[in-house]
């Protein structure tokens, strides 16, 4: 029984979820009783999203489910997704957890084939106010394009590609749910999850303009009464500091897995008078022409002589391109010529495996040359640029125009353990970084070598050789 100021509140005064949860087996945490209060007090007709995010054990998963539950019996006709990356964590955790609290009786119909489905609804109402929950993974996303949904819902969302996030954004407008929900539940991972909730990096202001509403709620252990008897104790002595610090107590500071630990958007921003250089270097690494495609990324940066206040051989990053779609590659090419306008000479290092756009690059007059290569290539380009990033003081920077760049450079992750023989980074919006990477290996001096000509006997021809 809810009360306020004494007096019982009638079902028309209660909080929506209270009302409609009535009789289902759901005793909501704190945290998720605030998440349902801000998606209720949200502007309606309008959009919520919603981030429900931070330590393990926080009640995520449950949250997405219930609130599929809630916006199928709300809304008569409704279509929601429910989603994850891929296809058997959502089948093993999302959906078992789904079929374990929703109430058989809401049950009209259930597909596994072609594509995963229930319908929920009132058995004594007419089937048209019915509602489907498609379970889909995030692998393959664009298939997902031509849908329209009331609400999408997306369980471990650090997973998920935020171009998957945006695209899933744009399919919010199906006419039977007036206020549509966008919520992503998450672990502390870096990415767009991070910027957009925790961080707070959308145009928030501008979206309540348009009866929008973001929301963030952050989940910790303590607010879920659930969890077995000295869970979170047990965790902090079984696992490693930066995994306590990220997945016990919710924290986006830790940085496992990250490959450029040295990287500090504050102390690598150069935020001075630039210095004189004593030549111009850059890297560039090609995509497509989809949208779906790589990105095509350039860095172009001076590298600083003899007369620059912090010393000669420091790398300054002065500007970038990350594009891509149909003309990326007039865009990259406009791109170019403004810089090779404003600095003069500038030698560029390319991906080697993309000899055509090198051959390209070089009909246009473009001084390119291709990447070492190798085996070893990726390591040792990322160990040139984590050289330069953890001197003291730092010999590498980027200037405060490059937006992209230091979100890349924190968000770049290894795939594997850094203790692995072959560590391998995440191939997942690299490609500025790779163009970066590309362009340190043009700050390795190559090794002088010195010609010596050899005086044959009369009557030989003259012979040369070279020593390293």
């Amino acid at each position: 029984m809810v009360k306020t100021m004494g007096r019982t509140l009638t079902d028309r005064e209660k909080p929506w979820f209270l009302r409609l949860h009535r009789g289902r087996r759901l005793e909501l945490t704190e945290r998720q009783r605030e998440l349902f209060l801000k998606i209720g007090r949200g502007p309606n007709p309008g959009l919520i999203v919603a981030g429900y995010g931070g330590a393990m054990g926080g009640g995520k998963t449950r949250a997405i489910v219930e609130l599929a539950i809630d916006a199928a019996l709300m809304h008569a006709g409704n279509n929601v997704l429910v989603a994850r990356q891929h296809y058997t964590d959502l089948s093993s955790t999302t959906m078992k957890e789904f079929f374990r609290v929703c109430p058989e009786e809401y049950i009209r119909q259930r597909q596994t084939a072609p594509t995963p489905l229930v319908v929920l609804g009132d058995k004594r109402k007419p089937s048209s106010s019915w509602s489907t929950i498609n379970f889909r993974h995030l692998t393959e996303w664009t298939g997902l394009g031509s849908q329209e949904y009331g609400s999408v819902l997306i369980d471990e969302a650090g997973e998920v590609a935020e171009e998957a996030a945006r695209m899933l954004l744009t399919r919010l407008r199906h006419p039977a749910q007036t206020q549509r929900w966008f919520v992503a539940a998450s672990n502390p991972w870096p990415g767009w999850f991070e910027r957009w909730f925790a961080r707070r990096e959308l145009d928030e202001a501008a979206f309540a303009e348009a009866d929008g509403r973001v929301v963030y709620i952050p989940a910790r252990i303590p607010d879920n009464p659930h969890l077995p008897e000295h869970y979170a104790a047990q965790q902090r002595a079984l696992q490693p500091g930066e995994w306590v610090q990220r997945f016990i107590e919710g924290s986006f500071e830790a940085f496992a897995g990250q490959v450029y630990e040295h990287f500090d958007p504050k102390l690598h921003r150069w935020d001075a008078p630039l210095p004189p250089f004593d030549r111009y270097i850059g890297g560039l690494d090609f995509g497509g022409q989809s949208h779906q495609d790589h990105f095509t990324a350039g860095v172009v940066a001076g590298v600083t002589d003899r007369r620059a206040p912090c010393g000669p051989n420091v790398l300054i990053r002065l500007g970038e391109f990350e594009d891509r779609g149909p003309g990326v590659t007039g865009r990259l090419e406009v791109w170019q010529h403004r810089w090779r306008s404003k600095l003069g000479r500038i030698q560029w290092c390319a991906d080697r495996s993309q000899s055509a756009w090198i051959d390209h690059q070089r009909r246009l007059g473009n001084r390119v040359v291709p990447s070492k290569g190798g085996p070893d290539s990726v390591n040792w380009g990322i160990s040139l640029v984590q050289q330069r990033l953890s001197a003291d003081p730092p010999t590498s920077y980027y200037t405060p125009t490059m937006q992209s760049f230091p979100t890349r450079m924190r968000e770049y992750q290894w795939a594997n353990s850094k203790t692995d023989q072959s560590p391998k980074p995440r191939k997942r919006n690299d490609d500025l970084i790779d163009a970066d990477r590309y362009m340190h290996e043009l700050t390795v001096k190559p090794p002088r070598r010195r010609v010596m000509i050899v005086t044959p006997p009369v009557g030989r021809p003259a012979r040369w050789s070279v020593e390293e």
